[in-house]
């Protein structure tokens, strides 16, 4: 997908009048694509003064080694990490990484521009930008008071698309609103928002994507918001401006299943909807209750056929490996998956992760497990990650790359071992094959 996050603060820098070079390194291709070596050469593809490194979990531990391999290259440059890998572990980086000088968490559009008036100019002082992680002259580490969400999206420049070729990825997204207002124990979208859902005026998202169509060619776009159909009334006003301008693209999106219902699924397919994405999480209505997210079943199964019948393609989620989780709840998961399955639905597999900033780390930080063999989707997307450069960094350092740990008491490996007698490779998750052999309970 396109770096929406990276290409926003991008327009920021510019708006502001500064001179921005961007790469997207998941355009890389060819062998070594997690090494040190390869990557640090990547960042330093030009000679600029600043080096801004935004990634998500699954890449900070290369991330972080990169930029210390290009610190004893370019010594005078500053180093600022951001995004949603950083900014929930933001002292801890800069406690265990001196190649790095700042972390940016949370929006960063703001924060970055008064950093580079900062590094340019000497104001603000650093020590009032708020937002922002940092190291003082003594090495000790600051974390300035958090930056106070924006309630204003639309001021915001659009993100920076002219630097990247949009052809080349498989999805473009665009956010309708930032945060979701639950508190799902697993998730860590708190890091970046809090617990608040603000959104956009519907007709700058509508121009937004027709200026995608128009100057890109782009034919379809996914609603990246945490939660798109948080507010029922505005989701009924989008779809009705969709269909009334006659929106040049089709799109998905992602919700909950307690945030749809018939009437409301008909709306959104006849405004161009193919794709969905729920958030079903367990078969078991033990885990659900464990992880704040009670469902009827009934409501899922039947959110499911409804929007498979509207033609639209339906993905369920379903996590196993909670430290709360016996073979019981295992086993109602993997059935609770078939039958989505016949309800038309594409379910997969995820290793439940104990990500920083959710409350389900902190409860068991103390009873996690490291295996460079395990590890979920979450952090290896669509391919496999080579974790030999940084296995021992991911071991020494649990708090910081959390993201590659499992729950010790989840009882991971009898899991993984009745997976595989069923078909399916928890292991190494990728999407479920379970109609080949359905599981015995």
């Amino acid at each position: 997908m396109a770096p929406l996050g990276s290409l926003y603060v991008v327009a920021a820098a510019e708006e502001a009048g500064y001179e921005v070079a961007f790469r997207d390194y998941a355009l890389e291709h060819g062998p070594d694509l997690f090494r040190f070596d390869r990557i640090a050469r990547f960042f330093a593809s030009d000679e600029s003064p600043v080096l801004g490194v935004s990634c998500f979990a699954s890449m900070l531990p290369y991330a972080l080694g990169a930029a210390e391999k290009f610190r004893c290259d370019r010594p005078d440059v500053k180093i600022v990490l951001g995004g949603p890998g950083p900014s929930a572990v933001a002292s801890e980086i800069l406690k265990v990484t001196p190649a790095v000088d700042f972390v940016v968490y949370g929006e960063g559009e703001e924060t970055v521009v008064e950093l580079l008036s900062f590094l340019t100019r000497g104001l603000p002082p650093v020590s009032e930008i708020v937002g922002l992680a940092w190291r003082a002259p003594d090495g000790s580490v600051v974390k300035n008071p958090p930056r106070l969400r924006r309630r204003d999206l639309d001021s915001i420049s659009l993100p920076a698309y002219h630097h990247v070729n949009l052809a080349a990825y498989d999805v473009v997204g665009v956010i309708t609103a930032r945060g979701c207002p639950y508190s799902c124990t697993y998730c860590d979208v708190v890091s970046m928002w809090k617990r608040q859902s603000i959104a956009r005026d519907v007709n700058a998202v509508l121009a937004e994507i027709v200026s995608l169509k128009r100057r890109f060619g782009v034919r379809h776009v996914a609603f990246v918001d945490d939660l798109f159909t948080v507010d029922r009334k505005r989701t009924v006003h989008l779809c009705n401006v969709l269909r009334a301008e006659n929106c040049p693209t089709t799109w998905g999106c992602t919700t909950r299943i307690d945030r749809v219902d018939d009437d409301l699924l008909a709306l959104i397919a006849k405004a161009g909807c193919n794709y969905v994405f729920y958030g079903v999480e367990s078969g078991s209505a033990k885990i659900l209750a464990r992880v704040n997210k009670v469902i009827p079943f009934e409501q899922t199964a039947r959110a499911v056929r409804t929007s498979a019948k509207l033609q639209m393609y339906v993905h369920t989620p379903l996590m196993w490996g909670f430290p709360f989780e016996d073979i019981r709840d295992f086993h109602e998961t993997l059935l609770f998956g078939r039958y989505l399955e016949s309800c038309g639905a594409e379910v997969f597999y995820t290793l439940a992760t104990p990500l920083p900033a959710t409350s389900l780390y902190e409860e068991f930080r103390e009873r996690l497990s490291f295996d460079p063999q395990i590890y979920s989707t979450i952090i290896a997307p669509g391919r496999v990650t080579d974790l030999s450069e940084v296995a021992g960094m991911i071991a020494r350092y649990p708090g910081l790359f959390a993201g590659f740990y499992h729950f010790a008491d989840g009882k991971v490996e009898e899991k993984i071992s009745l997976g595989r007698r069923l078909g399916l490779n928890l292991s190494d998750i990728r999407i479920s094959d379970l109609r080949r052999e359905a599981p015995v309970c």
